[in-house]
């Protein structure tokens, strides 16, 4: 891997984004970011760190990232969103892999984070996505709407980062129903092209199940307040879904 680029794709970002750029110029070699129609400061605080800025009419999260992936200029990308921030540990294990890497494609764990976090919880919720890839050997695919995830060639071998990304999902309170309000709104274009049809028993127990889920299932019953507040958020955008499918048919 002898060069880097790192995308993002990003709306109305300018209280979290600057923190994500200022560790992702400390490994790219080429920034992209794709904004579809900021009206804050996003775009200013990309150009800020010497991004190549486009716009893009929003279609959906995997076709956002597709068109983002398809401007960078080297083979080798590193997929970051706008509130994900890369840990000390994570710049220095890229920016010694770029010497030298063993694999095509590599998973990179992502740590959720309260806002009042300054690191992981040892019980915060984990992720593990392919995010640092070679575009000859996996890719973005534009078709899968909302379900975002790099596919990698089926005979290629998927190594493995250690360190973490750190993602700061929920801002405030606010923030997090505004996010969730307008992802349910998203996730109706995903439902639609699946033909999925839903029970109408999911709209009494969805919301129940998902905060069982989240708060006992993924840990939040040891994160306190925080963890009580944001398994509720996260129950009821998953209720969010399923009662926006049954208003519209």
């Amino acid at each position: 891997m002898e060069k880097l680029s790192v995308y993002l794709v990003v709306y109305n970002e300018e209280k979290r984004l600057e923190k994500t750029l200022s560790a992702a110029v400390r490994v790219a070699d080429e920034l992209i970011v794709v904004d579809s129609g900021s009206t804050d400061g996003t775009v200013e605080i990309a150009r800020r760190y010497k991004a190549k800025v486009y716009q893009n009419a929003w279609e959906s999260y995997c076709a956002q990232k597709s068109f983002a992936e398809q401007k960078c200029r080297y083979d080798w990308v590193l997929l970051l969103d706008a509130d994900e921030v890369m840990s000390p540990e994570l710049i220095d294990e890229i920016n010694k892999l770029k010497k030298k890497p063993q694999y095509n494609a590599y998973k990179v764990k992502i740590s959720d984070m309260f806002p009042r976090d300054k690191l992981p919880s040892r019980f915060a919720r984990r992720f593990n996505p392919v995010r640092l890839y070679n575009r000859r050997y996996a890719f973005m695919p534009p078709d899968k709407m909302n379900k975002d995830r790099v596919e990698v060639q089926k005979e290629e071998a998927i190594g493995q980062l250690t360190a973490e990304i750190y993602h700061y999902s929920f801002l405030s309170i606010s923030q997090a129903l505004d996010k969730y309000n307008r992802h349910s709104d998203e996730l109706q274009k995903t439902l639609d092209k699946s033909g999925k049809k839903l029970s109408p028993v999911r709209l009494w127990i969805e919301y129940p199940w998902q905060f069982c889920r989240y708060y006992f299932a993924h840990g939040y019953i040891f994160r306190g307040k925080d963890g009580l507040v944001y398994a509720s958020l996260l129950a009821w955008f998953r209720f969010l879904k399923v009662a926006k499918w049954f208003e519209r048919h």
